[in-house]
């Protein structure tokens, strides 16, 4: 028996519908893999391990698309106001997890417990009338598997709760001056240190800035080995040391040159260190770097670096 024509058609009409389907699931699964990673939150949160031999010229690890940045990850500091002068480096990144904090940008050691150096720009606009928040507290931005240092820690220990970027250097914003109170921006210090010379030479750079100068600051800690330690680990270290770059609104790394002011002092956390001005603990560059294993000034040209990271500042104390 002969089909009529008539009935042929719904075959053409489901191939059709068939083919439709496929061309769809193809676009959509095409569509995912573009966009999945991008906007996303980081699959993992592991540093990211900084690859054998870098340096000054070595360069910056990135993020594509096929490789998200990491939180934690050097790549995730990267394009920070703070580091425009360079990311610090030392030959072992392994103890290093680093942080964008806005207000500043660090390193935090998960095994000493502390940042291993603090970075961030100093200017005239971040100073206001935001009173000093005193909200010492966890860093809950550190991630579940490292231990978050709280205030019990310092309780009874003898140290004080040290700054490494002062509350008075972010009064510009409640929200910036309360994140300075973060544990991973806090070293034990004597008492004596934090507010002796330390806390002068925080004052000589809020008088820079005020003045309209722009400063680019780091500061950190210098650990023995073995490192005392209070609380629940917390490494208390044998000196602190900052590096200040003195440079004018607008500069940043190939505007320093052999006239750039930079300050560097390096200050034991013993007893008696208050007995000193703090110019008398001012240091070389070089010598901040010998004692700390770090790189600094790692984007001015090394034409640059070879004549300012030797010389010790003459400044007289005020």
């Amino acid at each position: 028996m002969t089909v009529p024509r008539g009935r042929r058609a719904p075959r053409h009409s489901l191939l059709a519908t068939f083919s439709l389907v496929v061309l769809l699931l193809l676009l959509a699964r095409f569509g995912l893999l573009q966009c999945g990673p991008r906007y996303g939150r980081p699959s993992a949160e592991m540093p990211h391990p900084t690859t054998a031999g870098s340096g000054a010229n070595s360069p910056a690890p990135s993020a594509t698309a096929s490789s998200p940045v990491l939180r934690g990850s050097e790549a995730s500091i990267l394009g920070s106001v703070h580091v425009a002068l360079g990311t610090p480096h030392d030959a072992d990144p392994s103890d290093e997890y680093f942080l964008d904090q806005r207000a500043f940008v660090l390193s935090y050691s998960p095994e000493k417990r502390v940042p291993n150096w603090v970075a961030w720009q100093l200017d005239r606009t971040h100073f206001g009338n935001v009173g000093r928040k005193d909200d010492f507290r966890s860093d809950l931005a550190l991630p579940a598997r490292f231990y978050r240092v709280k205030e019990s820690d310092y309780l009874h220990s003898g140290y004080d709760r040290g700054h490494m970027c002062p509350s008075a250097d972010r009064q510009d914003s409640l929200a910036d001056n309360s994140q300075t109170f973060l544990f991973t921006n806090i070293q034990p210090q004597l008492r004596e240190l934090n507010a002796g010379p330390w806390e002068h030479l925080e004052a000589y750079a809020r008088k820079l800035a005020q003045r309209g100068q722009l400063l680019y600051v780091v500061a950190g800690g210098i650990f023995s080995a073995p490192f005392p330690t209070i609380g629940n680990g917390v490494a208390v270290p044998a000196a602190n040391f900052k590096i200040i770059v003195v440079l004018n609104q607008g500069q940043g790394a190939a505007d320093v040159d052999e006239s750039t002011q930079v300050l560097a002092a390096l200050m034991p956390n013993q007893r008696g260190v208050g007995e000193r001005e703090w110019t008398q603990y001012l240091t070389s560059v070089d010598a901040i770097e010998q004692a700390s294993g770090y790189d600094f000034l790692n984007a001015v040209s090394e034409r640059v670096q070879r004549v300012i990271e030797p010389r010790v500042a003459a400044v007289m104390a005020r």
